[in-house]
Order: structure tokens, then sequence, then C-alpha cells
């Protein structure tokens, strides 16, 4: 599916098992090696026994070789692949052409679906440990999350090491001036989106509010996104396939970690520093469209950030772009520029903590920041949850383009289609 460019690019829219012997001989120490112990044994004996180790797993189900545990039962691999495969659809979905009696071996493990996928689960292989695809791509995301925290970690424990920072660094470490022009780039590219107008603006005293109507009402939103990304250059560098499926890919973290920047959380509102108060949205209006549960945890990721962390401005922006090039959104070319890019504002935000907080602080908050990212795919995929129940039709060409919703019917439309 392609993004058109009159909605995004239209300048005036702006992721051993150790196992121990224990020798119970019975050989005492002799006078000629007095400390000779029953346990130490050849070389060549230990390798052969670790061989031996490894090579006397067979599978359950078929006799291959097995390397170890798979959902809870030793398995080859070909087995694994078979039940992570099949299981999920259960025994009543395979009929056997042989009276359910199929011997299982190498040779024809492959003939009987149901004999084999049987087989499986009377050895124990349990298909509850069977991740889903929702639960594997946030597995991806936390290791590729835990992965750059490590890489920022090893940075300062590599510049420690080589006496970089000094004593005076450890108290309060002053930007460098490199890193003073990243920050008023990123951070004036979001003022500068704020100055982003649409023509109209939706009516937000309904009697009752929908999903649909916080959907449109995100258009602005979303429009001052795109403006302050294309005014990144490191973003800018990218192809424009790239930038349109790092925008799309993480619209709606982008638009949760922009409402945390808008909250009032003296008025309790919603609101952009140049916009009319009447353009505000109120808890209650939030609370109506998105309904009390999902309410609930987007409150709670709001003041986690905005109260407890006591995130201010720039914090909050940094955050966004480290979300904004993350490489694990679907349709990346250039995944190794966006990781590094992702790896340079992540470490800009510590140097941005450095200048402002004492070294205790920033070791107690950092990692905390980091992890808000982990949370916010959480939230995301809520929120995806409830978007699929929408109805498309009524919502906005560039909404739908961004969070894929097409419409079901065949009615001609009057305007050209986005998508």
């Amino acid at each position: 599916m392609e993004w058109s460019s009159k909605y995004l690019y239209d300048d005036s829219s702006v992721k051993m098992d150790l196992s121990f012997e224990d020798s119970n001989s019975n050989t005492m120490p002799t006078m000629a090696n007095p400390y000779h112990r029953p346990m130490d044994l050849g070389s060549n004996d230990l390798a052969h026994k670790t061989r031996k180790n490894k090579e006397d797993k067979y599978c359950g189900v078929c006799g291959d070789r097995a390397l170890g545990y798979n959902f809870d039962a030793i398995s080859c691999e070909s087995c694994k692949a078979f039940f992570r495969r099949n299981a999920p659809k259960g025994l009543e979905y395979f009929k056997c052409p042989y009276e359910e009696k199929c011997k299982m071996d190498v040779s024809n493990r492959r003939f009987c679906k149901r004999c084999r996928l049987r087989k499986c689960f009377e050895i124990g292989m349990r298909k509850e440990y069977i991740l889903t695809e929702e639960e594997k791509l946030r597995k991806r995301q936390r290791i590729e999350e835990n992965r750059l925290i490590q890489k920022i970690r090893d940075v300062d424990k590599t510049k420690t090491q080589s006496g970089i920072v000094s004593t005076s660094e450890n108290r309060l470490r002053a930007l460098e001036p490199d890193e003073e022009y990243m920050i008023d780039e990123v951070v004036g590219a979001y003022r500068q989106s704020l100055e982003v107008s649409i023509a109209s603006e939706l009516p937000k005293d309904k009697p009752q509010m929908h999903m649909k109507d916080l959907v449109n009402i995100a258009e602005l939103s979303v429009r001052r996104v795109i403006d302050m990304a294309k005014k990144i250059k490191s973003f800018k560098a990218l192809s424009q396939t790239d930038q349109i499926s790092l925008l799309k890919g993480g619209s709606i973290e982008l638009l949760i970690l922009r409402s945390v920047i808008s909250f009032d959380k003296e008025k309790n509102q919603w609101l952009d520093p140049l916009d009319s108060e009447d353009h505000s949205m109120n808890m209650a209006n939030l609370q109506e469209g998105e309904g009390a549960t999902l309410f609930a945890e987007h409150m709670k990721f709001t003041k986690s950030l905005a109260i407890d962390l006591k995130a201010d401005e720039t914090m909050l922006i940094l955050l966004l772009v480290i979300s904004l090039f993350s490489p694990d959104r679907p349709n990346i070319s250039d995944k190794s520029y966006v990781c590094q890019e992702q790896e340079k504002y992540a470490l800009l935000l510590l140097r941005y903590l450095e200048s402002r907080y004492s070294p205790y602080t920033v070791r107690a908050i950092y990692p905390k920041l980091l992890m808000k990212l982990t949370d916010i795919r959480d939230l995301n995929e809520e929120h995806s949850h409830v978007l699929l129940k929408v109805n498309p039709e009524g919502i906005q060409p560039l909404m739908k383009e961004v969070l894929d919703m097409n419409l079901k019917d065949t009615t001609g439309a009057n305007c050209d289609s986005p998508m």
C-alpha cells in the first residue's frame, strides 16, 4: 500500500543446558599423586562426556536428534516448528487417513498431521507456550529497547574508563555545542509545528463523544507531528518511503507521547500553547471517546511521565524523536541508519539529563524514561484493538491513511483516494 504524497508531503498541510555430573568413585588419593581427586577427568574423556550428553537427546515425537526442550518437552527442530504452526488449530482441524495408527519416525512424520500433533500433546508439548504474533512483536521490541539501554551504558562505561568524564562533570555535565545544536533543532521543530492549523475544527461539544470523533480531532496533532519530523535534518535524509513508514508505523505512539506534552496538569486538559481555550480536550471528553479502561491506562501513562518523573518539554520531545526513529517499524529499508539515529537521540537525552540533574538522579530516572517506550507499545496495542471496531466512514482521509482504516463499502467518493 502506498501512502499518497498529497496528504503527507503537501507543504500546505503541513527485537546451555548445563549439566553437572557427580562422580562417586571410591578411588583414594595415591602417594604418587596426593592431590588427585576422583572427579578429575582427562580432557578427552570430559569432551567425550559433554558430546555424549548433548547427543543423547531425541525427539519424543519422531525420534530425531533434539537440542533440548521446546514447549515443555524434548523435541527436534522440525517438530518444534510443526507444533508452533499447527497446535493452535487443535486436533479436530486435522483428519487421519490411516485410522489414527500412524507410526511417527523421521521418515514418515510428514504423512499425517493429526497423529503427529497428537503425539506432540502426548509427550507434554503445551500450546499455551506458543507466542502470538503480538507477543512475538512485543518480545522483539523489548529486546531492541534493552539493546538500546545497554548501548548507552556501554558508551558511558567506555568514557568513564578512558578518563573523559572528569570530577566536575560527575557533578553536573555541561552540554557540548553540537549537543545544544541538536536539542535546539528538535525543540525548535516541535514549537514551529504548533503553528500548523487546519481550515475547520470539528465540534467537541457533542452530547456523546465517540472514538471516531477523537480520531478526527487528532488530525491536527498528526499534521503537527508530520511537520515537526519534516524539520529534522536526519529524518529528511531518509528516503520518502522510510519517512512514511516511520510516521505511519509510529502514529499512535507519537500521538500519545505528544498528548503528554500538551497535558495541562493544573487544569486537567489537553491544549497546545498557541491554540485557543475552546480547542482544549477535557478529561470527560477523552474518557467518553476512549472508554473507561483505555482512558485509565492513558492517564496512568501520562501522569507517570508528567507528574511522577516530572519530565519537562525537552525530555518529552526527545522521547518523541526516539520513538519516531524506531527501526522495528514495518517496511523500513535503511534499518541501520534509523537504529543509529535512535541511539544518537537516546544518548542526547542522557546528556541533557546530565546537564540538569545530579548523577544519582540521572541513574534513577533515565532508565525509567526509556522503559516508557515499552509501556507505550502496550498502550498502542490497546488503542489499535479499539480502532479496529471503528467504522471508517466519516473519518478524515489523512487519518484513514495513518491508521490503515479502509472503507468496507465501495461507494464512490468525490475526493481523490489517498491510498
